[in-house]
């Protein structure tokens, strides 16, 4: 089994060598998680092993009972709301941004007009770069910072039978409240936390009017200039590193434009 917590992720799994001693192997990609393992709910584990030839580098094996108590401790202790942010807080964010993108694609478990897909590629966000013509970018401030958000562009996934440019356009208007037309597409994919992300270049189509506020607690036209430090202090560093990225891409498509 697959276990996620707070303290780490694990694979537990009953190998050969366990059936005789009655144990389980523990399993996981990074040497601190079964310390704390250890640590927190399961003495009994036993030494560590690391071995980089196999698909998992450190293990260890624990008695079935010490493992399944262990387990129900956990369970009996867990007060948080949300797992995410738990993470974020025992963990850090980079670890969140991981199980975020776990999280994200197992999304395609869940039925949609009683249908069912399993992702055969990582899943797609379409956004836009809306320049106003005078120097300036709109951003968008995520409710809560989400996931770490602080600035960021408006995105999201394409709803079914829409185009990745309808996608882009509907996410913009909801997310900011601005209506705009695309003038032009910023070529790539760019990697984020949950996805991959494709972006147009936009500009305003004509006044503001209200936003999604359980998505988006503010907007912002910000000259291209200041940009970067208000995106900077997104502390999920793949996305705060991808809207850099894209920014700088956008501004140099649109100087392409004009030329």
């Amino acid at each position: 089994m697959w276990l996620f917590t707070n303290l780490g992720f694990f694979s537990i799994v009953r190998k050969r060598a366990d059936v005789e001693h009655d144990t389980l192997t523990v399993r996981s990609r990074a040497r601190a998680d079964l310390e704390a393992l250890r640590t927190r709910y399961l003495p009994e584990l036993g030494e560590i092993l690391e071995n980089a030839g196999t698909d998992y580098r450190f293990r260890a094996r624990a008695p079935r009972q010490a493992v399944a108590e262990a387990m129900r401790q956990a369970l009996l202790e867990l007060d948080y709301p949300n797992f995410k942010a738990e993470v974020v807080q025992a963990q850090g964010q980079d670890r969140a941004a991981v199980y975020h993108e776990v999280w994200d694609i197992v999304c395609a478990l869940q039925p949609e007009g009683g249908h069912s897909a399993l992702p055969s590629a990582r899943a797609v966000s379409y956004g836009g770069i809306v320049f106003d013509g005078k120097g300036n970018v709109l951003l968008r401030q995520p409710v809560g910072e989400y996931d770490g958000y602080v600035w960021t562009f408006a995105k999201g996934k394409a709803r079914r039978g829409e185009t990745a440019a309808g996608a882009a356009l509907r996410e913009v208007r909801e997310e900011t409240g601005v209506p705009v037309r695309i003038v032009g597409k910023i070529p790539g994919r760019f990697r984020g936390g949950t996805s991959w992300a494709e972006y147009f270049i936009m500009e305003p189509a004509g006044p503001a009017r209200s936003f999604d506020r359980a998505e988006t607690a503010a907007i912002r036209w910000v000259s291209v200039r200041d940009a970067p430090a208000l995106l900077r202090e997104t502390r999920n560093t793949v996305g705060r590193d991808r809207d850099l990225a894209v920014l700088a891409a956008a501004v140099d498509a649109d100087r392409q434009r004009w030329d």
